[in-house]
């Protein structure tokens, strides 16, 4: 597995994720009113916050925005939270749910996988390892929230406190499917936020801007960082 950084900045990010916006024919499924991102976004960081610990997962931002005086001391190398892919993504069927007809599930199925897949390449995310998805789900909906974007310094250090909590907490020991749906829901989930984020402020749209704004605002208190 190709071993890559663990931090990004997200400005970065949101840049990458851009690329998803293909055309026409896939920017109205990035309407508000066109499909429940909210249901969306709700029910995905509650299947993520079922397994992750939400109070230890806010301690872990907190000692990225605020070190502590005395620097923490990292017990885990990264490789405790990668895990082996296998297969093709699968998330995207929740992502799909969103939208009522099945002409147009198909289709915004296609979207959310695109999005994972923009999200997978870029080049400072370490793929395929559930501190980095999870990480890059919290960075992202907290730069959409305070417009401020996490330095590459805090994203490594969110990166290795997630690393300790889920190592310490028993989470990388469960199912290597259950591993590996969380990772691709967190990482689509906060691809989607991205999309939103950019396409708004690319076209001068508040109530995307504001939808981007919402879907943040449910992932942080889904996992008691707001």
């Amino acid at each position: 597995m190709e071993k890559v950084q663990a931090g990004a900045d997200c400005g970065s990010r949101l840049t990458v994720m851009a690329v998803l916006l293909l055309g026409s024919a896939q920017a109205q499924f990035f309407t508000p009113s066109f499909q429940n991102y909210k249901s969306f976004a709700q029910a995905s960081v509650g299947f993520v916050a079922a397994t992750v610990q939400p109070d230890f997962t806010a301690k872990a931002v907190q000692q990225a925005l605020k070190p502590p005086a005395t620097p923490v001391k990292y017990k885990y190398d990264l490789s405790k939270t990668d895990f082996a892919f296998k297969g093709q993504p699968s998330q995207q069927k929740n992502c799909a749910v969103m939208v009522q007809k099945p002409a147009d599930q198909k289709q915004m199925a296609e979207v959310c996988l695109q999005l994972f897949k923009a999200a997978q390449q870029i080049p400072d995310l370490r793929r395929n390892n559930l501190a980095a998805g999870l990480a890059l789900l919290l960075s992202v909906s907290l730069e959409v929230q305070t417009g401020t974007e996490l330095s590459g310094t805090e994203t490594d250090v969110l990166v290795r406190g997630l690393n300790d909590l889920l190592v310490d907490s028993g989470v990388m020991k469960g199912r290597a499917s259950d591993l590996q749906a969380m990772y691709e829901t967190s990482v689509m989930t906060g691809a989607l936020i991205a999309g939103i984020a950019q396409n708004g402020a690319e076209a001068g749209n508040a109530e995307m801007t504001d939808t981007a704004k919402t879907l943040a605002a449910i992932v942080l208190k889904g996992m008691k960082v707001n």
